[in-house]
């Protein structure tokens, strides 16, 4: 039988506990030893008993009491004492064996949760409890939840990468085997078609580290003041001749708002927006782009009439390698990391963006905001 840790908070619970009833008995005993002779003397001279402090053997004080009587008084409080004592020592174990238990029980499942914690398992939150500790159990739970939750989307991600990367590379290889096999004749074809999935694996590794970068707190960021009407006007221009080649109009205006921004990472932001929007908007349709303030931040919003977003959609659109159109986004090239690393940006700039769509086929609109400069 191993020996019990007395250094653990249960034996020091249950010390302290019995060091203060300890305290208590001695003081107890020590106050009867002292006043009871006194308070019985002066009782029995009140009563006019022999023996008692100006009582009927006419003695002068409490301390000249009858040496029988007083014998007798003493051996009945002293019996009473210790029986007393007794009495206290086993409740006073039992309560303190009592609360230590209960005041340790907490603390014991707050460790042993940390240790599963620690070990990667998130499946057995610690259980509720009342005050401080109930405060601590409940701060524990909501960091392993996040802890499980940020192990999740780490498994997730490299699940998502690994399949983003399949795809290329099984094309590559499909043509470079059959370049070598004299199944396709090295041409403009078979260039266009490898620069092309080249391109997508490049891609994808600048979207990857422009992500982990803005994760990390490892983005370099230049924050000055911006002209929030020059900013949506860039991205119009930069996006219009895409717009053109599907019929569609860029819009923007607003009034003249300064806001904090870094330019190279809000015109990133813009054209991952834009981009979706003109890419998956609604052909001869409209994007509208807008700038303004509201209170102490500066506020630009993206609209399309494009194929919108259902609640399920619209909850999942800023997550990693999320698709509304898993297909039709690979058609068009995109990795699915564009609105992950906009969310990423805008928030390393202290801002915020949302998205809103009524439904299907009515629309999405994008809202970015920043501080006002």
């Amino acid at each position: 039988m191993s020996r019990p840790d007395l250094g653990r908070l249960r034996w020091r619970i249950l010390a302290a506990n019995l060091a203060v009833a300890a305290a208590g008995v001695i003081a107890a005993v020590l106050g009867v030893w002292l006043a009871a002779p006194g308070a019985f003397g002066d009782a029995m001279a009140r009563a006019g008993m022999p023996g008692g402090s100006g009582g009927m053997m006419g003695g002068g004080a409490s301390g000249m009491m009858d040496p029988l009587l007083r014998s007798a008084f003493g051996d009945a409080v002293g019996a009473a004492i210790w029986l007393g004592l007794g009495a206290a020592v086993v409740v006073a174990v039992a309560v303190s064996v009592l609360l230590a238990t209960r005041l340790s029980r907490p603390i014991d499942q707050l460790a042993e949760a940390s240790r599963r914690v620690a070990a990667g398992d998130y499946s057995h939150p610690v259980p509720a409890a009342a005050g401080e500790l109930g405060d601590l159990a409940s701060s524990f739970n909501a960091m392993a939840a996040g802890l499980a939750a940020e192990e999740r989307r780490r498994r997730d991600l490299i699940g998502d990468v690994a399949h983003e990367l399949r795809t290329p590379i099984a094309s590559v290889r499909g043509y470079v085997e059959g370049l070598e096999a004299g199944v396709f004749a090295p041409g403009p074809e078979a260039w266009r078609v490898l620069s092309e999935q080249t391109s997508r694996l490049e891609h994808l590794v600048n979207d990857l580290a422009t992500l982990w970068q803005a994760d990390s707190s490892g983005l370099r960021l230049e924050v000055v003041p911006l002209d929030g009407v020059e900013a949506i006007e860039a991205a119009q221009a930069r996006h219009s001749a895409a717009a053109a080649s599907r019929s569609m109009t860029i819009v923007a205006a607003g009034p003249r708002v300064r806001l904090r921004a870094d330019p190279m990472r809000l015109g990133q932001v813009l054209d991952n927006l834009v981009g979706n929007a003109v890419r998956y908007g609604r052909e001869g349709g409209a994007v509208v782009l807008g700038v303004g303030a509201s209170g102490r931040e500066a506020v630009i919003t993206v609209r399309d009439d494009g194929p919108g977003l259902d609640a399920i959609e619209a909850g999942r659109v800023f997550d990693r390698f999320y698709r509304a159109d898993p297909s039709r986004s690979r058609e068009v090239g995109g990795s699915g990391l564009g609105l992950a690393i906009t969310r990423s940006l805008v928030e390393a700039m202290g801002g915020t963006v949302t998205v809103d769509s009524p439904g299907r086929g009515q629309g999405t609109t994008f809202t970015v905001t920043l501080p006002l400069a």
